[in-house]
């Protein structure tokens, strides 16, 4: 939910998430552990840009091939291994059970 932090949010809307204005761009992600595997939504957090180039959301841990990257951020993952990790458990916890 913090907006330094991937703010998924933005895009995706997670039910009984205390987080206010959530987007409708991406898929809902309420229930997205009963829909991909942990490899799956890890490879969709990492890198989504190679498997469909076209889409909008950022490729979190991907050094190569960007565009109009800030001086300062250059050479830097959005998210870094521990925080990816973290959003794969909480993810595919996300279950109707």
């Amino acid at each position: 939910t913090e907006r330094d932090q991937g703010h998924c949010v933005l895009c995706h809307q997670i039910d009984d998430l205390d987080a206010e204005f959530q987007g409708n761009v991406g898929p809902d992600l309420s229930t997205v552990g009963d829909r991909l595997s942990p490899a799956q939504i890890r490879f969709r957090l990492v890198d989504l840009q190679s498997l469909m180039p076209d889409t909008v959301m950022p490729s979190y841990y991907r050094l190569h091939d960007l565009n109009q990257v800030q001086e300062g951020f250059q050479g830097q993952t959005i998210l870094n291994a521990g925080q990816i990790e973290h959003l794969v458990a909480y993810l595919a916890s996300r279950t109707q059970d």
